[in-house]
């Protein structure tokens, strides 16, 4: 029997955050969705979108904090209802996504109407949605569907892309607590990398060790230990 295209138990687990819920500090991620994107068409006129995200965490950033020049995003609209073991055209975006019309009604991200955008034509939007671990995971299963026919389980997905999610969450967590030492987003992300690439009392690099579930909340717990330091040594 043919395996089938996974699909999620309930459409929340999809979404990490949606609407006014999205943290600003959040880095940008894989399946980020935006509102009202600039955009060229072939044919060189310039319209608004709403866009998702499509590249590869490891390829949104080239240091690790500053996005790529050239960003890769698919264009969201309405559709019918949300065939998840076919249409792998697409993402669906079922709700609790803000602009889904109940269950006959979603929207999806079509992965044969891509652009490329700027930073900053993306973040001269407005980010309405962010997808949680299993719904990149999913878009990453469609994707490779789409152009290759093959099928790839989520679970080999998670494995091989746990630590960099683990790496976003601790970054954000980082940047919300900077914030309120008056640290912008840009520098506490800054910051937290190169705390992430350097070495812990062991001589293990941390960022390394994000990919090993049983150290996560080892470099979480000291994480939260050096941000305690850092705010001693601000005020």
């Amino acid at each position: 029997m043919a395996q089938e295209m996974e699909r999620p138990d309930d459409p929340a687990d999809l979404y990490y955050a949606w609407g006014d819920d999205i943290v600003a500090a959040r880095p940008i991620l894989t399946g980020d969705v935006f509102e009202d994107v600039s955009i060229a068409d072939a044919d060189s006129q310039t319209r608004t979108i709403t866009a998702m995200v499509l590249d590869h965490p490891c390829s949104l950033r080239i240091d690790g904090v500053n996005l790529v020049r050239r960003l890769t995003v698919a264009e969201v609209t309405p559709v019918q209802g949300a065939q998840w073991n076919g249409s792998f055209n697409r993402m669906f975006l079922p709700e609790p996504y803000p602009r889904a019309e109940g269950r006959a009604k979603p929207c999806a991200a079509f992965f044969d109407m891509c652009y490329h955008v700027s930073p900053e034509q993306l973040e001269a939007g407005t980010r309405i949605a962010c997808l949680s671990h299993l719904g990149i995971n999913l878009l990453l299963q469609r994707r490779v569907k789409h152009f290759s026919r093959v099928l790839v389980p989520t679970f080999q997905f998670q494995e091989a892309n746990a630590g960099v999610y683990e790496e976003a969450d601790l970054i954000e967590e980082w940047c919300t607590e900077r914030q309120d030492d008056g640290i912008k987003p840009l520098d506490a992300t800054a910051e937290c990398v190169q705390w992430l690439r350097e070495t812990d009392s062991d001589g293990r690099r941390r960022q390394q060790l994000l990919h090993e579930p049983q150290q996560r909340s080892t470099v979480r717990k000291q994480m939260r230990a050096h941000l305690k330091e850092l705010r001693q040594q601000t005020r």
